[in-house]
């Protein structure tokens, strides 16, 4: 992989370090990250497309090769390198401060992830339809789908509410934002980890991270509640977000597809409750706020 580097950008690595998803190095005051594409063309395009918009922002810079193009064919798979400077750090005004999208990236129709509903509905007739192929093989899937498929219909319900009931303000525009937000590795400022969305999109999947890896407080949640400048409709929107299940379809996908093992879904399992009590704190606070679309079961008594 040294000689490609060498071949296709002119760098000469001294030290190239694997990782299971991509290799990384370090040259001067840059991080280089090559990544193996696995995605479709038409979505790399795009995403090429966005990137050329977002020079002299923090996200990670694709690097062309010496033939001028932005993938390289390496050991016949397909990878683009991308550079970011090496003190590049996350922090919450990332999220009380997205990048707004120009009239030119909202017609990336691949990237535009703003229809949770048509998204959220294909995801969830895919997991009642592989309901009774689970069932042998990973009971503990089985028995705990009906529960999070409720939660995933709920949002859907609660998205379509408040996109027929709410009026949307002037500022209630579509954003950058992440498919997941995971700090422990390099996906926040990782163009290929981008998506056309609502802002209420990355605040919503940063609250559910800090959840599942348990590094939240409520004085944490309420800082990040205080510092949005949302509307009333955007607030909706994140109760939507919080109400979807990702991070345990997430960890169902990478079960069934074999990449992890069944028993890792036992640690969402035991904290079903504590979830459950997160989103009532979180909608209640809201409440306090910005009267929102009211959802009972999550009411204080």
């Amino acid at each position: 992989m040294k000689n490609a580097l060498f071949y296709y950008y002119q760098i000469n690595v001294i030290r190239l370090v694997k990782t299971k998803d991509y290799y990384y190095f370090k040259d001067g005051n840059y991080l280089y990250y090559l990544i193996l594409i696995n995605r479709p063309m038409d979505y790399i395009n795009e995403v090429i497309t966005l990137n050329r918009m977002l020079i002299n922002t923090r996200i990670m810079q694709i690097i062309y090769n010496i033939n001028k193009a932005p993938i390289s064919f390496i050991n016949n798979h397909y990878y683009i390198l991308l550079r970011c400077n090496k003190n590049v750090k996350f922090s919450l005004e990332d999220l009380y401060n997205p990048l707004y999208c120009n009239n030119l990236m909202l017609k990336l129709n691949t990237l535009n992830h703003s229809n949770w509903d048509n998204l959220w509905t294909s995801k969830i007739d895919y997991f009642e339809y592989q309901r009774d192929y689970i069932k042998v093989k990973y009971p503990l899937l089985y028995r705990s789908l009906d529960y999070f498929i409720g939660l995933g219909e709920n949002a859907i319900t609660y998205f379509y509410s408040a996109n027929n009931y709410l009026t949307k303000e002037i500022n209630d525009v579509l954003v950058i934002a992440r498919r997941r937000i995971n700090l422990k590795d390099i996906s926040f400022f990782n163009p290929l980890n981008l998506v056309i969305d609502h802002k209420a999109r990355d605040v919503g999947e940063y609250l559910k991270y800090i959840f599942i890896e348990d590094i939240y407080n409520y004085e944490l949640v309420e800082e990040i509640l205080d510092n949005l400048d949302f509307s009333t409709y955007q607030y909706s929107l994140l109760m939507a977000r919080l109400l979807f299940p990702s991070f345990y379809f997430d960890i169902y996908e990478d079960i069934v597809n074999g990449y992890t093992k069944e028993k890792e879904i036992i640690k969402i399992l035991n904290r079903t409750d504590e979830y459950k009590e997160f989103l009532k704190y979180i909608y209640n606070y809201i409440n306090k706020k910005k009267p929102i679309i009211k959802i009972d079961w999550l009411e204080f008594n």
